[in-house]
């Protein structure tokens, strides 16, 4: 049963009417044998006490496919691996239940889920585990996820070759679009521009200093004026305050003028 990457395999789905006020029928899949071939192709039932019934469906191929590794593995991995039974009521015939799918993948119950398919699991016997779990070590390659720098620690030179590279796979591909996208600056370029001729855009933003530095500039006539000092040397102030006088300082100059 397990030699080959292939399995045929039966379902067996019980059936229960009227189990509340609010339902006619009620559908679970309650087990998956192996088919040797000796049940047909066709459902059958197999008991009926008018009340709740059980259906044999035969002839499902469960064959195991290196592309779908990804899903047995999340299925080995989830503690507690299983069968994935899809299902859907016959349109026609709500008292009927049509099996679609058995499978092993993970990931297949959920594509079936999304597409609206009843989905329901049963527990995968010990030794089919390990049928599994032998394919899965054999051709699953798990993704490599590469560590991406944050922006903040690159160089403007390697934040450039970035916003290039990006820009590249998200230009269009037509020429006249290329051309305009060419001539007009980019807001990184302009941030390039900058960094590199305004001395203002360098300056640091106060975050780096110690707490006796910024004690002094808040609480010292001083450390007001060399923050003063500094911003007139910048441009950042008007010319108005260049005539201001120079304050008493903190240092025993200032107490004897007092």
């Amino acid at each position: 049963m397990t030699s080959s990457q292939s399995i045929q395999v039966a379902v067996v789905m019980e059936r229960i009417a009227a189990p509340n006020p609010w339902q006619d029928w009620r559908f679970r899949v309650v087990e998956v044998v192996p088919d040797e071939g000796v049940f047909g192709r066709q459902p059958r039932q197999l008991y009926d006490d008018g009340k709740v019934s059980r259906w044999l469906y035969p002839g499902f191929t469960v064959a195991l496919y290196a592309d779908e590794c990804k899903g047995y593995f999340l299925n080995l991995t989830s503690g507690r691996p299983a069968w994935f039974v899809s299902w859907l009521v016959d349109e026609g015939d709500p008292a009927v239940a049509v099996v679609t799918a058995v499978s092993v993948s993970y990931i297949e119950a959920d594509r079936r889920m999304t597409a609206d398919e009843h989905v329901e699991n049963v527990a995968l016997e010990p030794e089919l585990c390990e049928w599994l779990r032998v394919f899965t070590n054999e051709h699953f390659q798990p993704e490599t996820k590469r560590k991406v720098r944050a922006m903040s620690f690159l160089s403007p030179e390697e934040r450039e070759r970035h916003a290039a590279e990006l820009g590249a796979a998200l230009s269009p591909g037509v020429a006249g679009g290329a051309s305009e996208a060419a001539a007009a600056p980019t807001r990184n370029e302009a941030l390039r521009h900058l960094f590199h001729t305004d001395p203002h855009f360098r300056e640091s933003d106060g975050l780096d200093v110690r707490v006796d530095e910024v004690f002094e500039v808040q609480s010292s006539p001083a450390g007001r004026q060399r923050k003063i000092l500094k911003a007139r040397a910048l441009g950042l102030l008007d010319d108005e305050l260049t005539e201001q006088d120079k304050p008493a300082g903190d240092g025993p100059a200032g107490a004897s003028g007092r």
